[in-house]
């Protein structure tokens, strides 16, 4: 059995295409019917599907159209109704991931928290998709929205998942900026904050794994994937098995990245590692099933 850790869905062809910055990366859009094929096919038998909006982009590009001349009463209206618009952007795209995701039975979804918005509304919105869909996994991208982990945003996210045992995804290292807002070493005074948290930093934070592997020696709690690495040859055969014993083989999880690569030659490139068969059961499932609570 194979499980996808790091796969991502979209609700058209046309957001999966945007997202990936408006042309295909690896021939694919992203849309639930593209993720079903794969689960049909022979490789992939689950995954987990982690949902990303943009959030404070979409706020800046409408304020951007907004008069320059405009009065600070009227601006005040119109941010705050954005800020509901924007909310409820994010938790209809959640709401159907969810739906989508039991009614298939075969995918794990991970909804959206975004920092930017309002700290009770993210939190009721947390807690609203605990409570409907009974979710696993919550999905954080600092680098989208231009934040630290650190981000006063991101506390009641961490708070409820670690209260109420929720994994959280985040993107690691792999930065188009300067600031390289998720470098493995944000994430210490998050790991420091919250100990029972179950963080999943990915990418292997890839160029960072060293500093990946240094901090998995302190802090249990810290998971990784090798989500777009082996689709994208970022490491050598050698090196990513050494990466991959020296962080710790049971806490490491498959992951692809999809629309960003694909899952399915993925999973052929892992199978042909130097890899024993104990070490490929726990990164092509076990290790999810025991951190997603998966059955």
């Amino acid at each position: 059995m194979i499980i996808d850790s790091h796969f991502h869905i979209y609700k058209n062809e046309q957001a999966g295409i945007l997202a990936q910055g408006g042309q295909s990366h690896m021939g694919f859009s992203g849309t639930l019917e593209e993720a079903k094929t794969f689960l049909d096919g022979e490789k992939i038998d689950k995954m987990i599907a982690l949902a990303v909006i943009p959030i404070e982009p979409m706020r800046q590009a409408a304020i951007g159209k907004w008069p320059a001349d405009i009065s600070a009463s009227d601006r005040d209206d119109l941010s705050r109704e954005l800020e509901i618009k924007l909310m409820d952007r994010l938790s209809r795209y959640n709401d159907w991931l969810c739906s989508a995701a039991r009614e298939d039975g075969r995918i794990e979804p991970a909804i959206a928290a975004d920092p930017t918005i309002g700290e009770s509304e993210m939190a009721a919105e947390i807690l609203d998709k605990l409570e409907r869909y009974q979710i696993r996994a919550v999905k954080i991208h600092p680098e989208v929205n231009s934040v630290f982990p650190t981000h006063e945003g991101y506390q009641p996210v961490f708070e409820l998942a670690q209260q109420k045992g929720l994994v959280v995804i985040s993107h690691g290292g792999l930065s188009a900026t300067e600031k390289n807002y998720c470098a493995p070493e944000n994430f210490i005074q998050v790991l420091n904050n919250f100990p029972k948290l179950k963080l999943v930093v990915a990418h292997l934070a890839f160029p960072q794994v060293q500093v990946l592997i240094e901090m998995a020696s302190r802090y249990p709690n810290l998971y990784t994937d090798m989500s777009f690495i082996l689709s994208n040859s970022l490491l050598t055969e050698e090196e990513l098995c050494k990466a991959i014993r020296d962080y710790g083989t049971e806490r490491m999880l498959f992951g692809s990245d999809a629309p960003w690569a694909d899952p399915e030659k993925d999973a052929d490139q892992l199978i042909k590692l130097q890899l024993s068969d104990s070490e490929l059961e726990m990164l092509t499932w076990k290790n999810a099933t025991s951190l997603f609570g998966l059955t």
